[in-house]
């Protein structure tokens, strides 16, 4: 995994930041096989290595595709989990993916797959970055305005953005006062 992504570092790098956490997964699914409607809160690199499958993918950080209140509950242990509506269609772009092909996928963007009429093998290269963690924290610290009853500002999709709130988290989380 790691080598895989130490050969492109240099072009995704710039993009996502550090690669902290590193994870691998293979997939293994059924013909007609479909993983529902999610995000991951990593970045991803998926590899199709048999068979066929078609990813649709919905834009990251727009809460019309995922809710920020579904965000924090899955930063607070929740599950990634999306609740599918058929006006969500349109905003989804179709990537049909074929043995050696490959697909990076934004950290936290919603996605489903289908799989195509046979076995499927896929391998998915995941990492956190400074970025996700930052975001992360953010969004835990958005629910915990939420059930003060505040409205709090949605994290921004780009490093700098978050930064405050996750210093934020950092110190209540070193006192104790948070997991």
């Amino acid at each position: 995994m790691v080598e895989i992504l130490d050969e492109l570092r240099d072009a995704i790098g710039p993009k996502t930041g550090s690669h902290e956490q590193i994870e691998g997964f293979f997939f293994l699914t059924s013909p007609g096989g479909v993983a529902p409607y999610h995000f991951d809160p990593e970045h991803n690199l998926l590899m199709q290595i048999r068979g066929n499958k078609v990813m649709t993918v919905f834009p990251a950080g727009d809460p019309f595709y995922a809710p920020d209140e579904k965000h924090e509950a899955y930063h607070r242990g929740g599950h990634p989990e999306l609740v599918w509506r058929d006006e969500l269609a349109a905003g989804g772009k179709d990537f049909s993916l074929s043995p050696g092909e490959a697909l990076f996928v934004p950290l936290m963007a919603p996605h489903c797959v289908r799989n195509g009429d046979e076995v499927s093998v896929s391998l998915s290269s995941t990492w956190r970055s400074e970025w996700s963690f930052d975001e992360a924290h953010a969004r835990i610290i958005n629910g915990m305005m939420r059930k003060l009853g505040l409205s709090p500002k949605a994290p921004g999709r780009w490093p700098h953005h978050n930064r405050g709130k996750s210093l934020a988290f950092r110190a209540m989380r070193k006192l104790g006062v948070v997991d």
